[in-house]
């Protein structure tokens, strides 16, 4: 019997490390989120620290405003702490609205209270990332005439525009 848990033990830790177990949610580390379509990451604008700063996406860079820390927050469930700004994001609480513009705001100093992001690994690799509350995934709209893709929470369509690429960063190696 002790060598069949032992075994069963072995085959479990074997799985988890490749991704078999926990919904393939990733590592509790930093990271910079890259979009599909887009293949730019996520930022506030202009890397202004202000609460209310839109985050949108800029052309990759080792820079801190780009990188982002997945706290856990429960099972595939995150809050995102952006290492240059110390803040977070959101979209507007009107879960009635097709799509809510995502902004930064502070960290709250109890978690419980800070936005929660679900990190949903998709068969292609890539993850959706969903508003805890409204269901809402991160989606990055540009029209023809802008310069810079926005960020909002929209439903989910399953898009390139939806699907977002972790790049692990190493905190070290980043600059500004």
């Amino acid at each position: 019997m002790k060598k069949l848990n032992l075994l069963t033990v072995i085959f479990a830790m074997t799985l988890g490390c490749c991704g078999a177990f926990a919904g393939d949610a990733p590592e509790a580390t930093t990271y910079q989120i890259r979009n599909v379509k887009h293949q730019e990451l996520l930022r506030p604008r202009d890397a202004n620290n202000a609460t209310g700063t839109p985050i949108v996406l800029y052309p990759a860079q080792p820079w801190k405003c780009m990188t982002w820390r997945l706290q856990p927050a429960g099972e595939s469930a995150f809050h995102l702490k952006n290492l240059f700004t110390g803040k977070t994001f959101s979209s507007s609480s009107d879960t009635n609205a097709p799509q809510s513009f995502v902004k930064q705001i502070p960290l709250a100093k109890d978690s419980g209270e800070s936005p929660t992001w679900q990190f949903t690994k998709l068969d292609d690799g890539n993850y959706k990332i969903s508003d805890s509350k409204s269901g809402k995934v991160l989606t990055a709209k540009k029209s023809a005439d802008e310069s810079e893709a926005k960020i909002v929470t929209a439903p989910w369509e399953n898009q390139d525009e939806q699907k977002w690429i972790l790049d692990k960063m190493d905190p070290k190696n980043l600059t500004m």
